[in-house]
């Protein structure tokens, strides 16, 4: 399994204090320097794979997602064979969906959790664990619960803690809420909560649940049991239904996770979350919709109405990418990003069918490869290296539409001014073995985990 191992337990040691004599103790699988870049699949059948993005990209993803629900569904697991395929040391970034209320979760459910982390870990696959994402949206059966929702992942975190060394270090949890425009979005749950989770969401104590409360504080866990925070982050159109192809905002990407985009003035996000708090930032989801065509159900995936290209896609997704991904002033202001994941799908949503990706046409791919790869953007990045990892050696052969949950996607929208109902999706460069990986998994090296690593 670590045939593809260049790093001995040794080295791992010398890393490791290097990393400590030179500050603060970062999260786990927190790099040192760099940005780990990765994406989010279309992995049904005939669609993608994590090894066919790493081939057209010609980069190796340093992580790439997959999902699931809990309860765990055992026919459903996320198909970590796939990344498995692709021969590298890539992080396994899982988005983890609870489709209970927070309250009902069993500990046997929890615990089955426990013990899917284990194995991954145990095996030398680190798990960047995004729990119970958007949990301050109204599309969740945990969201907008939030003393469920804390104690619930408060729950969670010690079991996972204190399963065994591997997972210590090996599975860094991800606080992820909505963009904070719209807030409390369509269908606030004022109705179904209890008096004191509605004391809880009632921030500025009027009575009522609206957009002048913090969406963000009352779900924040505490800095104790959150290794990193994040934000989906969208481009839609520059206004609701979102059924028109517009260029990017100038600088809207800098706006929404400050705050201040979105349709509104909210907490900013980056400084409180981010830097106050001391935790890496991860833009967990990102991309921009180019509408293919209207739908007449936001599930379908029939044309029923041609939409304008506008601009065109080209135009739209690099305006997008170079907001953040490829534009350094960007990158300088933002030092705590240490993590991006792509978008990589096609999807019905709402009124139209969007296509976020930027990997799966020449065009578009090529000019956005000329972005990323120039000297100055593509030293800032790393990626996986080869390694030969089996995350789950008695898991049965991967159906590569599992890890998809139903849930997943529904959040929403950020782009443009939000409006009740605003739905939506939710050589140089190379890999950089950063020391902090090595911090985080020296405890587990002497019993052998991790050995295939970063």
């Amino acid at each position: 399994m670590f045939a593809g191992n260049k790093v001995s337990l040794a080295s791992l040691a010398l890393l490791a204090s290097s990393a400590w004599a030179q500050g603060p103790l970062l999260s786990p699988l927190e790099p040192t320097r760099g940005i780990m870049l990765g994406a989010w699949l279309d992995t049904a059948p005939g669609r993608d794979t994590p090894a066919a993005f790493n081939s057209r990209f010609g980069h190796n993803a340093a992580m790439v997602h997959l999902a699931q629900n809990l309860p765990l569904v055992p026919s459903a697991l996320a198909p970590v064979q796939l990344l498995d395929q692709t021969n590298t040391n890539a992080i396994l970034y899982l988005s983890i969906y609870p489709t209970v209320l927070p309250d009902a979760l069993t500990d046997d459910q929890i615990n089955a959790l426990v013990q899917q982390l284990t194995t991954y870990t145990r095996n030398g696959r680190g798990v960047l664990l995004r729990l119970a994402p958007e949990m301050n949206g109204t599309w969740q059966p945990y969201g907008q619960r939030p003393l469920a929702f804390i104690a619930m992942w408060r729950k969670i975190v010690a079991a996972v803690r204190a399963a065994d060394p591997s997972t210590v270090k090996g599975v860094s949890f991800i606080w992820a809420p909505n963009v904070f425009g719209g807030y409390p979005y369509s269908g606030a749950m004022t109705a179904a909560v209890s008096p004191t989770e509605f004391a809880a969401l009632d921030t500025n104590h009027d009575g009522v649940l609206n957009e002048l409360d913090d969406g963000y504080a009352p779900f924040y866990p505490g800095s104790d049991v959150v290794d990193w925070v994040g934000l989906s982050t969208y481009w839609f159109g520059t206004s609701y239904p979102y059924v028109a192809n517009n260029l990017p905002t100038a600088g809207y990407m800098s706006s929404i996770i400050h705050g201040i985009g979105a349709g509104g003035n909210g907490p900013d996000f980056y400084s409180i979350y981010s830097q106050t708090n001391k935790k890496p930032f991860f833009i967990t989801e990102s991309g921009a919709a180019f509408h293919e065509f209207q739908i007449a159900t936001p599930t379908s995936t029939v044309s029923s109405a041609p939409v304008a290209p506008g601009p065109g896609a080209l135009a739209i997704k690099q305006a997008w990418w170079r907001q953040y991904l490829t534009n350094s002033t960007f990158l300088d202001a933002h030092p705590q990003l240490k993590a991006v994941c792509l978008f990589e799908w096609t999807k019905p949503e709402e009124q139209t069918m969007r296509n976020f990706h930027v990997t799966n046409d020449t065009d578009v791919l090529a000019a956005f490869k000329a972005d990323f790869e120039a000297p100055a953007v593509l030293s800032r990045y790393f990626f996986a290296g080869p390694a030969a990892i089996t995350t789950d050696p008695s898991a049965p052969p991967a159906d590569p539409a599992a890890g998809v949950p139903a849930t997943a996607g529904t959040g929403s929208g950020t782009g443009g001014a939000a409006a009740p109902g605003a739905g939506g999706k939710t050589g140089s460069g190379a890999l950089t073995i950063a020391a902090s990986w090595f911090t985080t998994v020296a405890a587990a090296a002497a019993a052998g985990a991790y050995a295939s690593l970063f």
